[in-house]
Protein backbone atom coordinates (compact mmCIF):
# COMPACT_ATOMS: atom_id res chain seq x y z
CA UNK A 1 0.00 0.00 0.00
CA UNK A 2 1.37 3.22 -0.88
CA UNK A 3 1.35 6.80 1.13
CA UNK A 4 2.30 9.88 0.19
CA UNK A 5 3.96 12.17 2.41
CA UNK A 6 3.72 15.99 0.88
CA UNK A 7 5.39 18.98 2.18
CA UNK A 8 3.33 22.12 0.66
CA UNK A 9 5.93 24.32 2.21
CA UNK A 10 6.32 25.93 5.51
CA UNK A 11 3.99 29.05 6.04
CA UNK A 12 2.61 27.75 9.33
CA UNK A 13 5.99 28.60 10.66
CA UNK A 14 7.11 26.98 14.08
CA UNK A 15 5.68 24.00 15.14
CA UNK A 16 4.90 23.35 19.54
CA UNK A 17 4.88 19.62 19.05
CA UNK A 18 6.86 17.03 16.88
CA UNK A 19 4.03 15.39 15.13
CA UNK A 20 0.42 17.08 16.12
CA UNK A 21 0.84 20.50 14.40
CA UNK A 22 -0.72 21.93 11.53
CA UNK A 23 0.65 20.99 7.73
CA UNK A 24 3.00 23.19 6.46
CA UNK A 25 4.72 23.94 9.55
CA UNK A 26 8.42 23.00 10.64
CA UNK A 27 10.15 22.01 13.46
CA UNK A 28 13.58 23.32 13.75
CA UNK A 29 15.53 26.17 11.07
CA UNK A 30 17.82 28.77 10.91
CA UNK A 31 17.70 32.14 9.14
CA UNK A 32 14.89 31.79 7.17
CA UNK A 33 11.76 33.58 5.48
CA UNK A 34 8.57 32.01 4.92
CA UNK A 35 6.30 35.14 4.77
CA UNK A 36 6.90 36.99 1.55
CA UNK A 37 7.10 34.16 -0.95
CA UNK A 38 3.77 32.43 0.36
CA UNK A 39 5.17 29.22 -2.15
CA UNK A 40 8.34 29.16 -1.38
CA UNK A 41 10.85 28.79 1.72
CA UNK A 42 14.18 31.08 0.85
CA UNK A 43 17.03 32.63 3.05
CA UNK A 44 16.22 35.69 5.47
CA UNK A 45 18.12 39.04 4.54
CA UNK A 46 21.70 38.78 5.47
CA UNK A 47 23.13 39.85 8.87
CA UNK A 48 25.71 43.14 8.21
CA UNK A 49 28.19 45.06 10.75
CA UNK A 50 27.16 48.44 11.16
CA UNK A 51 31.16 49.27 10.76
CA UNK A 52 30.37 51.53 13.73
CA UNK A 53 33.04 51.11 16.39
CA UNK A 54 32.11 51.42 20.00
CA UNK A 55 34.27 50.74 23.28
CA UNK A 56 32.00 49.72 25.70
CA UNK A 57 28.80 47.98 26.38
CA UNK A 58 25.63 49.29 25.01
CA UNK A 59 23.34 50.60 27.57
CA UNK A 60 20.50 51.53 25.31
CA UNK A 61 19.74 51.97 21.40
CA UNK A 62 16.62 54.06 19.45
CA UNK A 63 16.00 55.39 16.56
CA UNK A 64 14.59 59.26 16.63
CA UNK A 65 12.71 58.41 13.42
CA UNK A 66 10.34 56.67 15.73
CA UNK A 67 10.17 59.00 17.86
CA UNK A 68 8.49 61.26 15.66
CA UNK A 69 11.50 64.21 15.68
CA UNK A 70 13.08 66.41 13.34
CA UNK A 71 16.12 65.09 12.48
CA UNK A 72 16.46 61.11 11.70
CA UNK A 73 19.21 58.43 12.90
CA UNK A 74 20.23 55.91 15.56
CA UNK A 75 21.31 57.10 18.91
CA UNK A 76 23.73 54.76 20.92
CA UNK A 77 24.25 55.01 24.37
CA UNK A 78 27.41 53.13 25.93
CA UNK A 79 27.98 52.55 29.36
CA UNK A 80 30.77 54.78 29.72
CA UNK A 81 28.56 57.64 29.24
CA UNK A 82 29.26 58.11 25.70
CA UNK A 83 26.32 59.04 23.17
CA UNK A 84 26.91 58.77 19.11
CA UNK A 85 24.49 59.42 16.37
CA UNK A 86 24.58 56.87 13.36
CA UNK A 87 28.46 56.24 14.45
CA UNK A 88 29.93 59.51 15.21
CA UNK A 89 30.39 60.69 18.72
CA UNK A 90 28.20 63.39 20.21
CA UNK A 91 28.57 63.45 23.89
CA UNK A 92 30.31 62.04 26.91
CA UNK A 93 28.45 62.26 30.09
CA UNK A 94 30.16 61.95 33.37
CA UNK A 95 28.93 62.19 37.07
CA UNK A 96 30.97 63.28 40.36
CA UNK A 97 31.17 59.42 41.06
CA UNK A 98 32.96 56.57 39.53
CA UNK A 99 30.74 55.52 37.36
CA UNK A 100 29.63 57.09 34.40
CA UNK A 101 25.92 57.93 33.66
CA UNK A 102 24.49 54.93 31.63
CA UNK A 103 21.63 56.08 29.56
CA UNK A 104 18.76 53.41 30.26
CA UNK A 105 16.25 55.30 27.71
CA UNK A 106 15.42 57.92 25.53
CA UNK A 107 11.82 60.37 25.33
CA UNK A 108 10.93 63.49 23.52
CA UNK A 109 8.68 66.41 24.28
CA UNK A 110 8.37 70.26 23.72
CA UNK A 111 9.09 72.92 26.24
CA UNK A 112 7.22 76.38 26.60
CA UNK A 113 9.31 77.81 23.42
CA UNK A 114 7.77 75.52 21.53
CA UNK A 115 10.96 73.78 20.94
CA UNK A 116 11.68 69.80 20.53
CA UNK A 117 13.99 68.43 22.46
CA UNK A 118 15.69 64.89 22.95
CA UNK A 119 15.47 63.81 26.71
CA UNK A 120 18.23 61.22 28.15
CA UNK A 121 17.28 59.51 31.06
CA UNK A 122 20.38 57.59 32.78
CA UNK A 123 21.04 55.46 36.15
CA UNK A 124 23.52 56.52 38.30
CA UNK A 125 25.70 54.93 40.99
CA UNK A 126 23.42 56.32 43.80
CA UNK A 127 19.68 57.16 44.23
CA UNK A 128 19.64 60.85 42.22
CA UNK A 129 19.33 60.39 38.77
CA UNK A 130 19.72 62.32 35.55
CA UNK A 131 17.84 63.96 33.08
CA UNK A 132 20.06 64.98 29.86
CA UNK A 133 18.80 67.29 27.19
CA UNK A 134 19.86 67.82 23.44
CA UNK A 135 18.78 69.13 20.29
CA UNK A 136 17.19 67.21 18.11
CA UNK A 137 20.30 66.67 16.40
CA UNK A 138 22.50 65.88 18.94
CA UNK A 139 24.62 69.19 18.24
CA UNK A 140 24.07 70.75 21.57
CA UNK A 141 23.65 69.38 25.25
CA UNK A 142 22.63 70.08 28.69
CA UNK A 143 24.23 67.19 30.63
CA UNK A 144 23.74 69.45 34.06
CA UNK A 145 19.69 69.18 32.92
CA UNK A 146 17.40 67.60 35.73
CA UNK A 147 17.46 65.38 38.59
CA UNK A 148 15.07 63.38 40.59
CA UNK A 149 15.03 60.75 43.15
CA UNK A 150 14.90 57.07 42.73
CA UNK A 151 13.94 54.52 45.86
CA UNK A 152 16.90 52.21 44.79
CA UNK A 153 19.35 52.60 42.41
CA UNK A 154 19.42 49.01 41.81
CA UNK A 155 17.13 49.72 39.25
CA UNK A 156 17.32 47.82 35.67
CA UNK A 157 15.30 49.91 33.52
CA UNK A 158 13.68 52.83 32.54
CA UNK A 159 10.53 53.71 30.12
CA UNK A 160 9.08 56.66 28.80
CA UNK A 161 5.74 57.78 26.78
CA UNK A 162 5.45 61.03 25.11
CA UNK A 163 1.90 62.09 24.91
CA UNK A 164 -0.05 65.55 24.46
CA UNK A 165 3.39 67.82 24.97
CA UNK A 166 3.74 65.50 28.34
CA UNK A 167 6.77 62.81 28.92
CA UNK A 168 5.74 59.71 31.94
CA UNK A 169 8.93 58.66 32.87
CA UNK A 170 8.83 54.98 34.49
CA UNK A 171 10.93 54.06 37.18
CA UNK A 172 11.13 51.71 39.79
CA UNK A 173 7.46 51.99 41.48
CA UNK A 174 6.60 55.00 39.92
CA UNK A 175 5.29 57.15 37.23
CA UNK A 176 7.27 60.74 36.73
CA UNK A 177 5.91 63.49 34.61
CA UNK A 178 7.26 65.99 32.56
CA UNK A 179 5.21 68.67 31.12
CA UNK A 180 6.17 71.41 29.06
CA UNK A 181 7.68 73.61 31.53
CA UNK A 182 9.77 71.05 32.08
CA UNK A 183 9.06 70.22 36.06
CA UNK A 184 9.68 67.03 36.84
CA UNK A 185 7.42 65.38 39.75
CA UNK A 186 5.87 61.99 41.16
CA UNK A 187 2.93 61.28 39.57
CA UNK A 188 1.53 57.90 40.34
CA UNK A 189 3.11 55.72 42.63
CA UNK A 190 2.26 52.01 42.72
CA UNK A 191 3.34 49.40 45.97
CA UNK A 192 7.16 49.88 47.17
CA UNK A 193 7.95 45.84 46.62
CA UNK A 194 6.96 46.13 42.80
CA UNK A 195 9.18 47.68 39.69
CA UNK A 196 7.46 48.56 36.40
CA UNK A 197 8.26 46.47 33.63
CA UNK A 198 6.63 48.92 30.97
CA UNK A 199 3.95 50.78 30.60
CA UNK A 200 1.73 51.70 27.07
CA UNK A 201 -0.67 53.86 26.07
CA UNK A 202 -3.78 53.87 23.76
CA UNK A 203 -6.92 56.94 23.18
CA UNK A 204 -5.81 58.55 26.83
CA UNK A 205 -5.57 55.19 28.70
CA UNK A 206 -2.44 53.70 30.18
CA UNK A 207 -1.67 50.07 30.56
CA UNK A 208 1.08 49.90 33.71
CA UNK A 209 2.79 45.98 33.91
CA UNK A 210 4.79 45.84 36.85
CA UNK A 211 7.00 42.31 39.22
CA UNK A 212 6.06 41.62 42.51
CA UNK A 213 8.61 39.17 42.57
CA UNK A 214 7.51 36.04 41.03
CA UNK A 215 4.04 37.38 40.26
CA UNK A 216 3.16 39.83 37.13
CA UNK A 217 0.44 42.07 37.53
CA UNK A 218 -1.28 44.65 35.12
CA UNK A 219 -2.48 48.23 36.20
CA UNK A 220 -5.59 50.26 34.09
CA UNK A 221 -5.01 53.89 34.28
CA UNK A 222 -6.38 57.15 33.08
CA UNK A 223 -3.13 59.40 33.54
CA UNK A 224 -6.47 61.91 35.54
CA UNK A 225 -6.65 59.98 38.88
CA UNK A 226 -4.52 59.18 41.32
CA UNK A 227 -5.05 55.32 41.57
CA UNK A 228 -5.54 53.20 38.84
CA UNK A 229 -9.08 51.90 37.59
CA UNK A 230 -8.26 48.20 37.55
CA UNK A 231 -5.30 45.95 39.16
CA UNK A 232 -5.10 41.97 37.83
CA UNK A 233 -2.14 39.57 39.15
CA UNK A 234 -0.68 37.08 36.90
CA UNK A 235 0.68 34.34 39.60
CA UNK A 236 3.77 32.80 38.92
CA UNK A 237 4.40 34.61 35.47
CA UNK A 238 6.30 37.98 36.03
CA UNK A 239 6.81 40.12 32.97
CA UNK A 240 9.78 39.61 30.71
CA UNK A 241 8.52 42.83 28.33
CA UNK A 242 6.01 44.50 26.56
CA UNK A 243 5.78 46.39 23.18
CA UNK A 244 2.46 47.93 22.03
CA UNK A 245 0.87 48.09 18.76
CA UNK A 246 -2.12 50.41 19.03
CA UNK A 247 -4.89 48.82 20.65
CA UNK A 248 -2.97 45.83 21.57
CA UNK A 249 0.21 44.47 23.36
CA UNK A 250 2.32 41.82 23.12
CA UNK A 251 4.14 40.36 26.45
CA UNK A 252 6.71 37.82 27.03
CA UNK A 253 5.83 36.39 30.41
CA UNK A 254 8.58 34.37 31.95
CA UNK A 255 9.09 32.39 35.00
CA UNK A 256 12.54 30.19 33.86
CA UNK A 257 13.90 29.20 30.42
CA UNK A 258 11.10 26.72 30.16
CA UNK A 259 7.75 28.91 30.95
CA UNK A 260 8.92 31.87 28.14
CA UNK A 261 5.31 32.64 26.37
CA UNK A 262 4.36 34.91 24.10
CA UNK A 263 0.97 36.50 24.57
CA UNK A 264 -0.91 38.79 23.00
CA UNK A 265 -3.02 41.25 25.44
CA UNK A 266 -6.05 43.49 24.40
CA UNK A 267 -7.65 45.79 27.05
CA UNK A 268 -7.41 43.65 29.97
CA UNK A 269 -8.00 39.87 28.20
CA UNK A 270 -4.66 37.87 27.34
CA UNK A 271 -4.69 35.37 24.83
CA UNK A 272 -1.59 32.61 24.52
CA UNK A 273 0.02 32.86 21.03
CA UNK A 274 3.03 30.58 21.40
CA UNK A 275 3.58 28.89 24.52
CA UNK A 276 6.52 26.39 25.42
CA UNK A 277 6.55 23.30 26.35
CA UNK A 278 7.45 22.64 30.04
CA UNK A 279 10.36 21.76 31.01
CA UNK A 280 10.65 19.78 27.53
CA UNK A 281 14.48 19.59 26.10
CA UNK A 282 12.90 21.36 22.79
CA UNK A 283 11.60 24.60 24.67
CA UNK A 284 12.38 27.99 23.00
CA UNK A 285 13.76 30.54 24.93
CA UNK A 286 12.14 33.99 25.04
CA UNK A 287 14.75 37.31 26.23
CA UNK A 288 14.11 40.25 27.61
CA UNK A 289 13.71 43.12 24.49
CA UNK A 290 10.88 42.87 22.10
CA UNK A 291 9.91 46.04 19.69
CA UNK A 292 7.22 45.90 16.60
CA UNK A 293 7.94 46.92 12.89
CA UNK A 294 4.92 47.06 10.74
CA UNK A 295 2.79 44.79 12.45
CA UNK A 296 5.52 42.15 13.08
CA UNK A 297 6.66 41.39 16.71
CA UNK A 298 10.43 41.29 17.07
CA UNK A 299 12.02 39.23 20.40
CA UNK A 300 15.67 38.58 20.81
CA UNK A 301 16.05 34.91 21.75
CA UNK A 302 19.02 32.55 23.52
CA UNK A 303 20.48 29.73 23.22
CA UNK A 304 17.80 26.92 22.52
CA UNK A 305 18.25 22.42 21.97
CA UNK A 306 18.64 23.03 18.12
CA UNK A 307 20.85 25.94 18.13
CA UNK A 308 24.14 27.28 19.80
CA UNK A 309 23.71 30.56 18.34
CA UNK A 310 21.66 33.18 19.52
CA UNK A 311 19.24 35.68 17.64
CA UNK A 312 16.07 37.47 16.50
CA UNK A 313 12.20 35.46 16.36
CA UNK A 314 9.36 37.25 14.54
CA UNK A 315 6.06 36.80 15.39
CA UNK A 316 3.27 38.13 12.62
CA UNK A 317 2.51 37.93 8.92
CA UNK A 318 2.91 40.22 5.21
CA UNK A 319 -0.32 39.47 4.16
CA UNK A 320 -3.43 39.64 5.60
CA UNK A 321 -4.29 36.76 4.73
CA UNK A 322 -1.76 35.03 5.10
CA UNK A 323 -1.64 32.86 9.20
CA UNK A 324 0.73 34.47 11.92
CA UNK A 325 3.55 32.06 12.50
CA UNK A 326 6.29 32.74 14.99
CA UNK A 327 9.69 31.69 13.18
CA UNK A 328 13.64 32.37 14.07
CA UNK A 329 14.66 34.92 11.15
CA UNK A 330 17.92 35.96 12.60
CA UNK A 331 20.87 34.07 14.35
CA UNK A 332 24.15 35.00 15.24
CA UNK A 333 27.04 34.42 17.92
CA UNK A 334 26.14 36.64 20.48
CA UNK A 335 22.86 37.66 22.51
CA UNK A 336 21.00 40.61 20.80
CA UNK A 337 19.79 43.21 23.96
CA UNK A 338 18.25 46.37 21.70
CA UNK A 339 16.41 46.67 18.37
CA UNK A 340 15.97 50.03 16.37
CA UNK A 341 13.98 50.22 13.64
CA UNK A 342 13.88 52.33 10.17
CA UNK A 343 12.32 52.33 6.88
CA UNK A 344 15.19 50.89 5.14
CA UNK A 345 16.87 48.77 8.00
CA UNK A 346 16.74 47.53 11.48
CA UNK A 347 19.43 47.60 13.87
CA UNK A 348 20.14 44.82 16.58
CA UNK A 349 22.66 45.81 19.79
CA UNK A 350 25.00 42.70 20.41
CA UNK A 351 26.23 41.93 23.48
CA UNK A 352 29.94 42.20 22.14
CA UNK A 353 29.43 45.67 21.69
CA UNK A 354 28.69 45.81 17.90
CA UNK A 355 25.49 46.76 16.20
CA UNK A 356 24.28 44.95 13.18
CA UNK A 357 21.57 45.83 10.87
CA UNK A 358 18.66 43.99 8.15
CA UNK A 359 17.91 45.53 5.00
CA UNK A 360 13.74 45.91 5.04
CA UNK A 361 13.74 46.47 1.32
CA UNK A 362 12.02 43.31 -0.53
CA UNK A 363 14.01 42.08 -2.07
CA UNK A 364 17.66 42.91 0.24
CA UNK A 365 20.37 43.19 -1.54
CA UNK A 366 22.12 40.60 0.44
CA UNK A 367 20.87 37.28 2.00
CA UNK A 368 22.14 35.06 4.37
CA UNK A 369 25.11 32.98 3.77
CA UNK A 370 23.58 29.44 5.54
CA UNK A 371 20.22 28.16 6.62
CA UNK A 372 18.45 24.90 7.21
CA UNK A 373 14.62 23.91 8.06
CA UNK A 374 13.48 20.64 9.91
CA UNK A 375 10.02 19.47 8.98
CA UNK A 376 7.74 17.92 11.49
CA UNK A 377 7.95 14.38 12.48
CA UNK A 378 6.08 12.04 9.76
CA UNK A 379 4.51 8.67 11.26
CA UNK A 380 0.99 8.62 9.03
CA UNK A 381 -0.44 5.45 10.69
CA UNK A 382 1.97 4.28 13.23
CA UNK A 383 1.07 0.97 13.25
CA UNK A 384 2.79 0.82 9.44
CA UNK A 385 6.03 -0.41 8.83
CA UNK A 386 7.08 1.78 5.44
CA UNK A 387 9.84 1.85 3.18
CA UNK A 388 11.27 4.41 0.98
CA UNK A 389 10.08 4.49 -2.75
CA UNK A 390 10.90 7.77 -4.12
CA UNK A 391 11.13 11.19 -3.58
CA UNK A 392 10.92 14.26 -5.81
CA UNK A 393 11.50 18.16 -4.47
CA UNK A 394 11.02 21.62 -6.44
CA UNK A 395 13.49 24.57 -6.20
CA UNK A 396 15.13 27.17 -7.78
CA UNK A 397 19.17 27.23 -6.89
CA UNK A 398 20.06 30.65 -8.18
CA UNK A 399 23.72 29.95 -7.82
CA UNK A 400 23.27 27.87 -4.42
CA UNK A 401 23.36 24.28 -3.41
CA UNK A 402 20.59 22.10 -1.21
CA UNK A 403 21.50 19.26 0.54
CA UNK A 404 19.05 16.74 1.72
CA UNK A 405 18.98 15.02 4.89
CA UNK A 406 16.93 12.24 6.44
CA UNK A 407 16.65 10.19 9.63
CA UNK A 408 13.88 7.52 10.92
CA UNK A 409 14.94 7.39 14.66
CA UNK A 410 15.09 10.85 16.36
CA UNK A 411 17.12 11.86 18.85
CA UNK A 412 16.97 15.15 20.42
CA UNK A 413 20.41 15.25 22.33
CA UNK A 414 21.24 14.71 19.18
CA UNK A 415 22.16 15.77 15.65
CA UNK A 416 24.43 12.99 14.44
CA UNK A 417 21.77 10.74 13.28
CA UNK A 418 21.14 12.63 10.28
CA UNK A 419 22.79 10.88 6.89
CA UNK A 420 22.90 13.15 4.04
CA UNK A 421 20.68 11.38 1.19
CA UNK A 422 21.49 13.95 -1.64
CA UNK A 423 23.15 17.42 -2.90
CA UNK A 424 21.85 19.70 -5.53
CA UNK A 425 24.56 21.68 -6.54
CA UNK A 426 24.49 24.58 -8.77
CA UNK A 427 27.28 23.49 -11.32
CA UNK A 428 25.50 20.01 -12.24
CA UNK A 429 22.13 21.35 -11.74
CA UNK A 430 21.77 24.82 -12.46
CA UNK A 431 19.12 24.38 -15.05
CA UNK A 432 16.77 21.97 -13.56
CA UNK A 433 13.83 22.68 -11.43
CA UNK A 434 12.74 19.54 -9.89
CA UNK A 435 14.46 16.67 -9.14
CA UNK A 436 13.22 12.90 -8.68
CA UNK A 437 15.18 11.12 -6.01
CA UNK A 438 14.79 7.02 -6.58
CA UNK A 439 14.93 4.38 -4.13
CA UNK A 440 17.91 2.52 -5.90
CA UNK A 441 20.16 5.74 -4.94
CA UNK A 442 19.22 6.66 -1.70
CA UNK A 443 19.55 2.64 -0.29
CA UNK A 444 23.45 3.11 -1.03
CA UNK A 445 23.50 6.04 1.05
CA UNK A 446 20.84 4.73 3.76
CA UNK A 447 20.32 0.98 4.07
CA UNK A 448 17.78 1.94 7.27
CA UNK A 449 15.30 2.97 4.35
CA UNK A 450 14.09 -0.33 3.83
CA UNK A 451 11.51 -0.24 6.88
CA UNK A 452 10.73 2.12 9.43
CA UNK A 453 7.80 3.50 11.33
CA UNK A 454 9.13 7.21 11.40
CA UNK A 455 10.59 10.05 9.12
CA UNK A 456 12.21 13.04 9.19
CA UNK A 457 13.97 15.69 6.46
CA UNK A 458 16.36 18.30 6.57
CA UNK A 459 16.79 20.79 4.28
CA UNK A 460 20.23 23.15 4.01
CA UNK A 461 21.31 25.35 1.96
CA UNK A 462 24.55 27.20 1.26
CA UNK A 463 26.10 30.16 -0.71
CA UNK A 464 28.16 28.93 -3.71
CA UNK A 465 28.60 31.50 -5.67
CA UNK A 466 26.70 34.98 -4.59
CA UNK A 467 24.77 36.33 -1.45
CA UNK A 468 23.14 38.90 -3.50
CA UNK A 469 20.67 36.35 -4.67
CA UNK A 470 18.40 33.53 -2.54
CA UNK A 471 17.94 29.22 -3.21
CA UNK A 472 14.00 29.06 -3.41
CA UNK A 473 12.54 25.27 -1.99
CA UNK A 474 9.20 24.52 -3.34
CA UNK A 475 6.67 22.22 -2.21
CA UNK A 476 8.14 18.21 -2.08
CA UNK A 477 6.77 15.00 -1.78
CA UNK A 478 7.52 11.40 -0.32
CA UNK A 479 6.12 8.21 -2.00
CA UNK A 480 5.85 5.62 0.75
CA UNK A 481 5.38 2.25 0.60
CA UNK A 482 3.85 -0.34 3.29
CA UNK A 483 5.64 -3.15 4.46
CA UNK A 484 3.97 -4.44 7.60
CA UNK A 485 0.59 -3.29 8.69
CA UNK A 486 0.34 -5.28 11.56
Amino acid sequence: MERIWQINGFDWGESDDLIKWPANSFFAWENIDVRTNLSATKLSPKLEDSWWVFDDNISFMTNLETLWVSWWGIVVCLENGKIYLDGTLKTTLATWTAAHDKVKWIGVNIDTGWTQYVYYISKTSSWSWEIHRSTTDLATFNVWYKSYTVTSWAVSFVWTINDSWLLYIAVKNKILLMDDTEVVQDFLILPAQEEVKWFTQFQGNFKVYTNAQQTGVQYVWDWSTEAPSYRQEWINQPILWVVNDWAFDYAVLWFNENYSDLYLISGTQRQELRVNLETAAYSRILNWFLSIREGIVYISWGKTWQSTNEGIYTYGNYYPWAKKSLVQSYSWTSPFLYHAHSTSFSYYAAANDIVYKIQNDIPPDTYADSWYVTTNLYQGFIWEEKAFNYKKVWFKLNGWEIKIYARTNMNLSSETTWILIKTIDDATYWNVKSLRLDKNELMEAWASLWTFNELQLKFELFSSVSWSATPELYPSATWLTTTNDK
